[in-house]
């Protein structure tokens, strides 16, 4: 009979499984003041099966009790064990990529309504999103940065020992099911009520695929760009199928670099909102604003 694994055997098994990362990347959330849950259940929008997300996190960081507005941010992660590097290829932006609120970013009121009358009791109205209303589009990382991720691949091995770029079904394994879990967590998250007693929620969902390994990019604006590497990137896509439909953003996060994440891109929308609630709270539940011209 052949010997069982030793202790350090067992270690390295469990290491390379990616459950002991998934419980690290709990206990540094945890660190950071959240509520977390690991392998948190969710309905798959599509198939309607029971799926998991790795690790939920959610933290109440505002709130007013007279105005019954209550301020929440919530990370739903999935956790990537390998040593093989991921690389994203970006490009400049172009004029139409910052034109969409974020999915799983809900507010008080989903939208505020310019009016212009014209005359003879007629007038003009305007729709405007409550994300750009509110200036959500100037503290939101991946609205101020300059280019955008379009691609992404991670660096293996093939048969002849040599490396070589490989996509294939990483969409389809991470891309889609983070997807899925945003959808799921926006049908169950708290609604805002619309009477006076009811409360009113902000909550913001970040959806990150946290990494142990390195994350690069590759700057197609510069020629001949070289590999380098990041901490974390934002990367999105258009999706539609039973239940998908729009723009979806992900975040791509080292492992070592949560916490530095976490600081450059969830504090500033926790700042914001907490600066909105403090100095502008009457505001935020009057749907009803003041006509602006468009440049």
């Amino acid at each position: 009979m052949s010997a069982g694994p030793t202790n350090e055997e067992i270690k390295e098994a469990l290491a390379q499984s990616g459950y002991l990362m998934e419980q690290e990347v709990a206990t540094k959330l945890e660190n950071l003041g959240y509520h977390v849950w690991t392998n948190a259940p969710f309905q798959d929008p599509d198939e309607g099966k029971s799926r998991e997300m790795d690790v939920r996190a959610v933290q109440r960081f505002a709130y007013d009790e007279e105005r019954r507005i209550s301020a929440f941010v919530e990370l739903v992660a999935e956790c990537k064990n390998s040593d093989n590097p991921y690389v994203f290829i970006t490009r400049t932006k172009n004029a139409s990529d910052n034109n969409y609120p974020p999915k799983g970013w809900m507010f008080p009121l989903r939208n505020y309504e310019m009016k212009k009358a014209i005359g003879q009791s007629r007038s003009y109205s305007r729709q405007i999103p409550a994300f750009f209303h509110l200036g959500y589009e100037a503290v939101k990382s991946d609205y101020v940065a300059d280019d955008k991720a379009v691609q992404f691949c991670r660096i293996d091995r093939n048969g002849r020992n040599a490396w070589q770029a490989n996509h294939g079904g990483l969409y389809d394994s991470i891309f889609f099911p983070m997807a899925k879990a945003v959808t799921s967590r926006i049908n169950d998250a708290p609604k805002s009520g619309t009477k006076p007693d009811e409360w009113k929620y902000f909550w913001f969902i970040f959806p990150i695929v946290v990494l142990s390994g390195r994350i690069l990019k590759v700057d197609t604006a510069q020629s001949d760009p070289d590999p380098a590497d990041v901490d974390f990137i934002n990367f999105q896509r258009e999706l539609k199928s039973k239940s998908l439909d729009g723009r979806f953003s992900v975040d791509f996060v080292r492992q070592s670099a949560l916490e530095a994440y976490h600081s450059a891109c969830v504090v500033p929308t926790m700042e914001h909102t907490t600066r909105l609630m403090a100095e502008q709270a009457d505001s935020l539940l009057t749907q009803d604003i003041p006509w602006v011209e468009r440049d």
